[in-house]
């Protein structure tokens, strides 16, 4: 009897969950996009059959470019060739910026939910994903003391880290104004760029940690003095909170040659105090770079081949 009442429990519950996945099918309008194709044009499509206007805005076109709509509701347009590169784009649905809703690649931001595409070249580009031993990207938390508030980390764990028992150099990178402690990783793609720099063997293994660079007290002006109190809040939080839990967590090497920071726009001027005030305190950062927003992916390589044991 308990087994027939099981069999009948269990067979409703399949049927339900058919039932209701046949309805979101039917009431989903599925679009694939972005496709990129292989002479680098790219096709944006957004299935909106109730919008008035739908424009594509990117920062490989000048200005909003305007979708045309076809009899079943979706707009799309082609665009292109494009130069190779990871591009962040967003639709303008009668005026309102929203994220392509058919692409899982999302720029992580504050200011802005923007979609990424990725268009390749003929040669396979050093941030690309590719068929060689990949690092472990991890999320962690901590207590900042300072800020009084638990705090967001991602940190890059190299090939090998969870079979062996050796100590790591640690590189701190720290991402730009509104951007997120996963910018660095989804965006930046700073941990298949050292997995391809140590596939290629042109750089040693080291754990990259990526903090969330907003302090919560504002954005000023880099050149004004409020400034300096905003990089002031984060250095207190990193040397008093983040190194400590990262060298208490992780096989990290805690000396001066074994050290690195580096930061994309407001993290560049948060590398500042870290990385030349405190020279004598903690045994300083050897390695520091400020990097402008022009080039930040060859110059994150590039510091990558610069960081040695």
């Amino acid at each position: 009897m308990k087994k027939t009442i099981i069999i009948a429990i269990v067979s409703f519950f399949f049927f339900v969950s058919h039932v209701m996945v046949n309805a979101q099918r039917s009431s989903i309008q599925t679009t694939e996009s972005p496709i990129v194709h292989s002479d680098r044009t790219v096709t944006f499509s957004l299935h909106a059959p109730n919008a008035k206007k739908v424009e594509l805005s990117s920062q490989f076109i000048k200005g909003p470019q305007s979708l045309k709509q076809d009899s079943s509701g979706t707009w799309s347009i082609i665009l292109g060739p494009v130069e190779p590169d990871i591009y962040p784009y967003n639709f303008i649905v009668d005026g309102i910026s929203v994220a392509d809703p058919n692409n899982i690649n999302i720029f992580p931001n504050e200011g802005f939910k923007s979609s990424l595409v990725d268009i390749p070249g003929e040669k396979t580009a050093m941030y690309s994903m590719q068929n060689v031993p990949h690092g472990e990207v991890t999320y962690c938390y901590y207590y900042s003391k300072s800020m009084k508030v638990i705090r967001p980390l991602v940190i890059y764990l190299p090939p090998g880290y969870n079979k062996d028992k050796r100590k790591y150099p640690v590189f701190y990178l720290i991402s730009g104004t509104t951007d997120t402690e996963e910018t660095w990783f989804k965006v930046g793609r700073a941990n298949f760029i050292l997995d391809n720099l140590l596939a290629q063997k042109k750089a040693l293994p080291m754990i990259i940690v990526m903090p969330y660079g907003n302090t919560l007290t504002g954005t000023p002006d880099p050149t004004s003095l409020q400034a300096a109190d905003m990089y002031k809040v984060f250095n207190d939080d990193l040397i008093g909170s983040i190194l400590p839990y990262v060298e208490s967590n992780f096989r990290v090497i805690p000396d001066r040659e074994n050290r690195a920071i580096a930061g994309f726009s407001r993290g560049g001027g948060q590398t500042c105090l870290p990385g030349f005030q405190i020279l004598t305190n903690l045994h300083g950062y050897v390695h520091t770079a400020l990097i402008s927003h022009q080039k930040c992916l060859k110059n994150i390589s590039e510091i990558f081949l610069q960081i040695r044991m």
